[in-house]
């Protein structure tokens, strides 16, 4: 054991991380968005653009002290664990982003998407799941306030049209 182990709070054990794919169309955000309303979660890019979901869960064997109590047996990944990355030297990660809400993520893949191709998925895939039709959905959106009327939903005048002469 180190001396960092000797001060060890078990930052490592409080948590685990996973490699996700990037997403790339509204539904991938979608599942991303679903994890983050979820306590103790969160989905970060790292320096190399990868994508990572973070999920705050402290291992059961760790104390109260934070000590592992099945040090001797500790799985495989534990064992492979290097103190040289010991999260005690407090170190920037160098994520490109990191988004621990929804609306967070929400913000992102508006960005990425571009604001039309966004609303537009939006609003078909909730329509389709409430058994609306598109306007319908939209409407309701914009009523809730999840949507913004655009300068392009403005009623048309009524009127006759002029005739060319």
């Amino acid at each position: 054991m180190t001396n960092r182990c000797e001060t060890c709070k078990g930052l490592c054990c409080r948590y685990f991380c996973f490699q996700i794919d990037e997403p790339d169309d509204y539904d991938e955000f979608e599942d991303i968005r679903w994890y983050l309303f979820h306590e103790g979660v969160s989905v970060h890019i790292d320096e190399d653009g990868d994508w990572f979901i973070q999920i705050t869960n402290p291992c059961k064997a760790l104390d109260e002290n934070h000590r592992c109590t099945v040090y001797e047996d500790r799985p495989l990944i534990c064992r492979g664990y290097s103190t040289e990355n010991c999260e005690l030297l407090d170190e920037d990660y160098g994520y490109q982003e990191e988004f621990t809400t929804p609306e967070q993520l929400a913000v992102y893949a508006r960005k990425t998407l571009g604001e039309e191709t966004y609303e537009k998925e939006m609003i078909k895939h909730r329509a389709k799941a409430h058994g609306l039709s598109k306007k319908e959905m939209r409407d309701h959106m914009v009523r809730v306030g999840l949507l913004h009327p655009s300068r392009t939903d403005k009623p048309k005048k009524k009127g006759k049209k002029k005739k060319n002469k």
